[in-house]
């Protein structure tokens, strides 16, 4: 009985294995589907159409108009009203958020004006030979070559280079510091202009607009552009 059995419990087991074995394939196999019309015609198309687990993923991940979008319907939330009433809070949020940023953005137009400026005039300082001559008479004194060794821009670059090597070399360090300075002050968690601002800025606008979620309110002033221009969440 005892070796019937064992039988039995064989030929049970191997009959399982062998129906574990056949019924495996059939489920690993997975069959593609194709989007069909009606589920495309149901796409959102608008930040407005976008559910909101999907549209939280979005503003997380960095997408400012997801995060406006996300602010709008906190609005909705908080005064009980519809979408496009909830606009003009939405606006006057923005404009808030935007006050002094032409003072604040000063320091970028600065450094922007002074690049261009340096960089182009570096090069009828250093190539023209009549800003290079004048340059040396009001500024250097340095004497000059023959015009034999001034007749091609090469030849003006190498004399002018005597007096613009330093100053060059010398900024280019300069910035070359500057910024491992940053991105040491980054390593440390040392914020700084640009992400001070951008803190402070939001922060002030949580304390004008307390009875909305400050996460929703600080993650949308943090995204929002220095330069202005329209939002999109409102088109």
């Amino acid at each position: 009985m005892l070796v019937r059995a064992r039988t039995v419990g064989g030929l049970l087991g191997r009959a399982a294995t062998r129906a574990v074995k056949v019924n495996v394939p059939a489920m690993t196999t997975s069959v593609r589907t194709v989007v069909t019309l009606e589920e495309a015609k149901k796409m959102a198309k608008n930040y407005n159409e976008i559910p909101n687990d999907v549209l939280l993923n979005m503003a997380v991940m960095g997408d400012q108009d997801a995060r406006e979008e996300r602010l709008i319907r906190e609005i909705m939330s908080v005064e009980n009203i519809s979408w496009q009433e909830a606009q003009p809070i939405f606006d006057k949020m923005v404009e808030s958020n935007r006050n002094g940023l032409f003072l604040a953005t000063l320091p970028y137009k600065v450094g922007i004006a002074a690049a261009l400026v340096a960089g182009f005039g570096s090069l009828p300082m250093i190539f023209d030979i009549n800003t290079v001559l004048w340059f040396n008479e009001i500024y250097v004194t340095s004497d000059v070559p023959e015009a034999k060794d001034l007749e091609t821009p090469l030849e003006v670059g190498s004399f002018a280079w005597n007096w613009m090597e330093p100053p060059l070399g010398y900024i280019s360090f300069f910035l070359l510091c500057m910024q491992y300075s940053r991105a040491q002050m980054e390593n440390l968690g040392v914020k700084p202009y640009t992400y001070w601002f951008k803190h402070r800025r939001a922060e002030r606008l949580c304390s004008e607009f307390p009875k909305y979620n400050s996460t929703v309110v600080y993650s949308f002033s943090e995204g929002d552009s220095l330069s202005g221009g329209d939002v999109h969440a409102t088109k």
